[in-house]
């Protein structure tokens, strides 16, 4: 993005510089001061022992006026008012102290989710209540609304959709609150969606999760896939040089992404990229996001639908996922070191793969980059895995697992502004590429960490690519 205006970069949470970073070096502080204190409780032993051994005691009649002395100064040095064992009883305390805040906060943290899920929970439940009245006056207004000309009706919707866009931008924690709230809304309005509830949510009742679930069912929950080799498309859109930054990795995944622009036999495209020569090659693997937006999906082969999307913020198995999977045994990734790389339903299949230990079994993934992803539903990654989540403001799609991300160390969330009234374009990749370039060029400690990992690792860097190969996934 030479020569242009990068967006502000609104928040940084998680990574190596984040509250839960913050947690673990407070608790290996605490760590250090208990093994201080071993050594003092050693120390004080130790000169026990040495008070009581036989040939210094035997000694002591050549010379009993140095011999108390000497008596004196080691009690005095151990179990005396200012000594060792003093001391380590104040650093064990110390330890107990830095143990009990990082406890207390912590606490404090689940407190705080744990209120947030059940006042969105009451809101989801209050919203049914709601839903005859707002039926209503949703039939009296479109009533209304097909009084008015083509033209009239064409300005309505245009403005409506300006501010309801500009409404998202500005209060984007109202749409992840009401999004939130869907567990409790269908719970009130579903008959039976309690059985959803495997009672391991953080609140008694059905999620949001619990709801994607259910949409996932009625559909099918269809897991079945083909996957198709296609070398005509290999090198298509792909650059022959290996990635240098953040933004060529989201440039290289939106030329991924249109494939499909041309030929729609091209949908659920995905491409494998070599970097480095071998042994010590590493691979990236490009997802697209979702093709198919239609609640319900439509008849044919496409897999990446709606439904995935319900399977995957349910936290299930999908087509696409098994489908990415059967793609890299075929490319030959078995047990090589990769990169998932994903934008929309590609970044959130990317992190439900990185998290399953079936799919970690076949392949080391080292790290996760997503753009445009929700992937709260996905709460722990492995700590050999390291995930970068950008997110644009004003982008609806991050906010459709109706929590924020996790802050974990290895796991760092951006959140940048370029986005105005327009949701569709505030989620194009046009847009993840200037937010990439922006991550590339702060200063902030956990982005840094993330981007120079990603260098050591040998996924950054540039130099000659290798192949870039192309599968189609479909059902």
């Amino acid at each position: 993005m030479s020569g242009a205006t990068l967006p502000p970069i609104e928040s940084v949470t998680g990574g190596s510089h984040g509250i839960e970073a913050g947690y673990d070096q407070m608790l290996a502080l605490a760590e250090r001061y208990e093994r201080q204190a071993g050594d003092f409780v050693e120390m004080v032993g130790l000169g026990a022992r040495v008070m009581a051994d036989g040939d210094l005691l035997e000694s002591s009649v050549l010379s009993p006026v140095s011999f108390a002395d000497a008596e004196v100064q080691v009690l005095d040095a151990t179990t005396g008012a200012d000594g060792l064992t003093v001391r380590a009883l104040g650093i064990e305390a110390d330890a107990l102290g830095v143990r009990a805040v990082v406890a207390a906060f912590g606490a404090g943290d689940a407190l705080s989710r744990h209120a947030t899920e059940t006042i969105d929970h009451a809101l989801g439940r209050v919203t049914a209540a709601a839903l005859p009245a707002l039926l209503l006056a949703g039939g009296i207004t479109y009533a209304w609304f097909s009084t008015l000309s083509p033209e009239e009706q064409a300005a309505l919707t245009e403005r409506l959709g300006d501010d309801l866009g500009l409404l998202l931008h500005d209060h984007p924690e109202l749409a992840q609150h009401l999004v939130n709230g869907g567990g409790g809304l269908l719970g009130s309005i579903v008959p039976g969606v309690g059985l959803l509830d495997p009672g391991d949510g953080p609140i008694s009742g059905a999620t949001t999760n619990d709801a994607a679930r259910l949409m996932a069912l009625l559909l099918g929950n269809d897991t079945d896939y083909s996957v198709t080799r296609r070398d005509d498309l290999d090198g298509d859109g792909a650059t022959r040089e290996a990635p240098r930054t953040l933004e060529d990795l989201v440039r290289q995944l939106s030329a991924t992404n249109g494939l499909d622009l041309t030929d729609e036999g091209n949908h659920g495209a995905i491409q494998v990229q070599q970097v480095g020569q071998e042994p010590r090659e590493r691979y990236i693997v490009y997802l697209p996001g979702t093709d198919d937006m239609g609640p319900v999906p439509a008849s044919g082969d496409r897999v990446r639908d709606m439904e995935t999307n319900y399977q995957l913020i349910g936290g299930m198995d999908s087509a696409y996922g098994r489908g990415i999977q059967q793609a890299m045994v075929d490319a030959g990734l078995t047990g090589k070191d990769v990169m998932l790389v994903g934008h929309s339903q590609g970044g959130m299949v990317s992190a439900s793969l990185a998290a399953d230990p079936e799919f970690t079994r076949h392949f080391h993934v080292q790290h996760v980059v997503t753009a445009g992803s929700p992937t709260a539903q996905v709460p722990h990654l492995p700590d050999s895995t390291h995930a970068l989540h950008l997110e644009n403001r004003g982008d609806a799609v991050p906010l459709l697992d109706g929590e924020d991300n996790p802050d974990q160390p290895h796991r760092t969330t951006v959140t940048f502004d370029q986005g105005g009234h327009d949701v569709a374009d505030n989620h194009g990749l046009r847009r993840y590429a200037d937010g990439a370039a922006a991550a590339d060029a702060s200063t902030n400690g956990s982005i840094r960490d993330q981007v120079e990992r990603m260098r050591a690792d040998g996924f950054l860097g540039g130099g000659p690519s290798g192949p870039v190969r192309t599968w189609v996934i479909s059902r």
